[in-house]
């Protein structure tokens, strides 16, 4: 009884170690977009409107210029953000990365037509993967009212820190395979594909090119980024473990 209930013990401790390890290796994907009466969604790491900016702002696209007056859209009135002083309207579907593959992200629920836009100024995808660590974006497909528009190859990164494959940018001059496809009328999608250097899928893909950065066009006020992934440890059973003489080497993500 006692060696049954020292290996089921082991065994619970394996799994909790293997769980933490994934839940610690997990990064996110998250559309950027701009449209030309700026009207917009900025990356996850901007400090006024990005994902841990304290606002609501992130999860919704913020209306700009004319469109962010108070009364300007009767049938959203609901929508209007009294803090920001403008409309944040549809939402979006943002994904999670834990291993090299084909990903998707959206917005949702937005009237294309609303602000008067017609082409973007800004359109990328904005994760929290380092570079550091190997990560890059080898393709991608803008789709757009349910239809593939425009596919990229290896294309330009516009983060020093992170993957954050740029499809357009107008302040941008050394991009010049640009977004030329059509603008939304009903839905827009990226599907992008990650890989990893030293991976499986990743050991003849070519490392995507830094230029320019978004960062500046989008806020020029935001702070330094903070990616919020720490490392996780295992600590739990680590002591029946040692006990029954298994040790672990923990793999860098």
């Amino acid at each position: 009884m006692k060696k049954s209930r020292i290996a089921a013990a082991v065994s619970a401790a394996v799994v909790s170690a293997a769980a933490l390890a994934v839940s610690a290796s997990a990064y996110n994907g998250y559309i950027l977009v701009q449209d030309t009466v700026y009207s917009f969604r900025n990356a996850w790491h901007d400090g006024s409107y990005g994902r841990d900016a304290g606002n609501n702002a992130f999860q919704h696209m913020t209306m700009n210029g004319a469109s962010c007056e108070e009364g300007t859209y009767e049938e959203y009135e609901d929508n209007y953000d009294y803090d920001l002083g403008t409309y944040l309207i549809g939402d979006f579907t943002d994904v999670t990365i834990n291993e090299p593959g084909t990903y998707t992200v959206s917005v949702n629920n937005f009237d294309w037509t609303l602000d008067g836009a017609n082409s973007f100024n800004l359109l990328e995808v904005s994760t929290d993967l380092p570079l550091a660590d190997g990560w890059s974006c080898t393709s991608a497909s803008v789709i757009v009212d349910g239809a593939v528009a425009q596919t990229f190859q290896n294309p330009i990164n516009d983060s020093e820190e992170y993957v954050q494959p740029i499809f357009s940018n107008i302040w941008n001059p050394d991009l010049t395979d640009a977004y030329a496809g059509a603008y939304p009328t009903t839905s827009l999608a990226i599907e992008f594909t990650i890989e990893k250097a030293g991976g499986a899928a990743a050991d003849t893909a070519e490392a995507a090119p830094t230029v320019g950065n978004v960062d500046a066009a989008t806020d020029s006020s935001k702070g330094s980024p903070d990616t919020g992934i720490a490392d996780v440890a295992a600590v739990a059973g680590l002591a029946i473990l040692a006990g029954a003489g298994i040790a672990f080497t923990r793999k860098s993500k």
